[in-house]
């Protein structure tokens, strides 16, 4: 079906499509009886008559219909509605360019509707650090720019071209966007399309070459040079060089002399096509030795809206010399090591040549204290003790290859000891003891390749010593802080008291978070009576639970202060079934806590209270009787 024959029957409405039917009617069963009946003369005529009359209408009938028809089909066509998909446009450029090249994009639309386009323009936008070389163009705000392509009719294409220069650091993704702007002709309000297009900076006209030491001594003059090469032959205006220095970096001068009041602005104006130039820096960097420390440059100019566009960028890092030997120890394969009183101690001694240099005749020394420490038990690989200094010694006699070390060349010495077995405070100031050992990595001749860097180091490394910490326990009837009571040996049915001492002391470092806890089993009583009153002990009778938490135990309990205790009491009356055994009080109590200084994680053990009260009673008192 076409769309005459489809408008045709929006055209007509039920009724009217059977008027219009009628009107073709041209023939009539009544007039072929007449014929076959054959007829008189002035029904001949009459006939005759009324049949040129319906011939002369058919034509005009026909007409009418036509005419209607294609007014319709106009009528349809053109209230056919606006598409802005018929509208079609894009953006056309490189995918790939040097950063500060002239380069274009173009922007072409097409109008594919029915209808004209009026008062059409382009809004374009260029990304960040753009100059605009298109002076015929409208500038808005350094980066936007306008063009006016006025009427676009149907099936015309119209574009326009923009061009400028973009900069940005190698690598970088840049946009550019565009808007067709049109006024439909019909309509009063515009419509818009936009269209993104984007590109990558594989290259940039400006490359600056930094020159500065990889290792530095901490607070020691150095030379920094900086060149600056612009690789094209354009001429850029406005150049301008900024640093960034690092904390701990101390200006002294440079030439040309920098603008600002931090010394890092060089104001270089216009810089011709190939032309280069070469900013000399004196000054210092401060830190701790294998510190690392950052310089920052880049080269740029500003934008229309005074922001500084970047061109290009420098970097490099610089290290505060450790020395040109280095030295580290480890303690049973650990730097951050404690010990228990009693332990052996292996220490590894690593060593290396940092430098690209040979090194002769080294010597590595290490000194340990020997206040905590059973020198009896030293043992040295490959090196010497000197008793004059309680020195270790490691040189080109034992080890070999320290004789000459060479570039980047490192090895291992090692030696081992034990530490005394006890460590009994004398007074409060004996705690937190730590062992301390120092290594040092020496030369008796510099290279003078080496001249202006340190050559020797050392490493010092402390071992922390856990303290020692007891928990005890007794069990007492007669003689005990607490009063007992009731007949002993225990009888059937009678009432019998006992009483359970948790006692701690501790040598070196305070234990902080310190929990007792037992468990008293249901048919014993626990009557409350405690030593001292208003100790931190707690009884949990559904549980049977009882917890002390006596807190911090301060080094020294127990040896320059009285230990810290806890007394309580339970009770007990036996039946039939115990009589001949002995009867458990309370559960094996577990004790833990912490060593403040080392970390270590304490815990400790007791075993269970029965009536026989740790073996303390004499024969079978801590039996059952009748």
């Amino acid at each position: 079906m076409n769309k005459l024959e489809d408008f045709e029957k929006k055209l007509y409405k039920r009724g009217e499509e059977a008027k219009k039917q009628k009107g073709y009617e041209v023939y009539k069963e009544e007039d072929a009886k007449i014929v076959k009946e054959g007829w008189d003369e002035e029904t001949l005529k009459a006939s005759a008559s009324r049949t040129a009359t319906r011939n002369l209408k058919i034509p005009f009938l026909l007409l009418c219909v036509a005419g209607v028809v294609t007014w319709g089909y106009f009528l349809y066509f053109s209230a056919e509605p606006f598409r802005t998909k018929d509208v079609q446009g894009g953006i056309t450029g490189s995918e790939r360019i040097g950063a500060g090249e002239e380069i274009s994009f173009s922007v072409t639309y097409r109008n594919n509707t029915k209808a004209s386009l009026r008062d059409a323009q382009i809004l374009f936008t260029w990304p960040e650090g753009t100059l605009s070389s298109d002076a015929g163009v409208v500038l808005e705000g350094g980066r936007k720019m306008k063009a006016d392509i006025g009427t676009v009719l149907p099936s015309q294409e119209k574009s326009a071209t923009f061009r400028g220069r973009v900069f940005g650091s190698r690598d970088s993704v840049k946009s550019v966007e565009s808007v067709f702007r049109y006024v439909p002709e019909g309509f009063s309000s515009p419509f818009e399309d936009k269209k993104t297009f984007s590109f990558t900076i594989v290259s940039t006209p400006f490359a600056l070459n930094l020159n500065v030491p990889a290792q530095v001594v901490s607070e020691k003059d150095l030379d920094i040079a900086l060149e600056y090469v612009n690789q094209s032959d354009a001429e850029f205006s406005y150049i301008t060089l900024k640093a960034t220095y690092p904390s701990g970096f101390h200006f002294v001068s440079a030439v040309p002399a920098p603008s600002g009041s931090e010394n890092n602005v060089w104001e270089l104006n216009a810089v011709k096509g190939r032309e280069s130039g070469t900013i000399a820096i004196k000054g210092s960097f401060s830190g701790v030795q294998g510190e690392s420390k950052s310089l920052f440059f880049e080269i740029g100019a500003p934008d229309a809206g005074e922001e500084f566009v970047q061109y290009a960028s420098a970097s490099s890092d610089v290290a505060i010399a450790s020395s040109a030997l280095f030295v580290f120890q480890t303690v049973n394969d650990s730097r951050d090591f404690s010990a228990n009183p009693g332990a052996a101690l292996q220490y590894k001694i690593r060593y290396k040549n940092t430098t690209n240099v040979q090194i002769p005749n080294v010597v590595i020394i290490a000194k340990i204290d020997e206040t905590y420490i059973d020198v009896r038990t030293l043992n040295v690989q490959w090196g010497s003790f000197d008793g004059r200094t309680n020195s270790v010694i490691w040189n080109a006699v034992g080890v070999h290859d320290l004789s000459i070390l060479d570039p980047k060349e490192e090895g291992q010495v090692s030696f081992s000891v034990n530490l005394k077995p006890a460590f009994l405070p004398k007074n409060f100031s004996d705690k937190n003891l730590t062992v301390a050992s120092v290594v040092k990595i020496t030369s008796s001749i510099p290279p003078e390749g080496l001249s202006g860097l340190p050559i020797e180091s050392e490493d010092k490394l402390e071992v922390k010593i856990n303290t020692q910490f007891s928990f005890n326990e007794k069990a007492y009837w007669r003689d005990g802080l607490l009063q007992n009571t009731g007949p002993l040996p225990p009888k059937v049915g009678e009432r019998t008291t006992f009483a359970v001492s948790w006692q701690l002391s501790n040598t070196v470092n305070d234990v902080g978070d310190v929990e007792v806890s037992a468990v008293i089993p249901p048919n014993v009583e626990w009557t409350g009576a405690v030593y001292p009153e208003g100790a931190p002990i707690t009884y949990d009778a559904t549980s049977g639970v009882v917890t002390w938490k006596p807190g911090t135990v301060f080094a020294g309990t127990g040896l320059l202060t009285p230990a810290a205790r806890v007394d309580f009491q339970v009770a007990f009356v036996p039946a039939l079934v115990h009589v001949g055994q002995v009867v458990n009080l309370a559960s094996g109590a577990a004790l833990k806590g912490t060593d403040t200084f080392t970390g270590l994680k304490i815990e400790r053990q007791v075993p269970l209270v029965n009536t026989d009260l740790l073996n303390s009673l004499k024969g079978d008192e801590g039996r059952i009787s009748q």
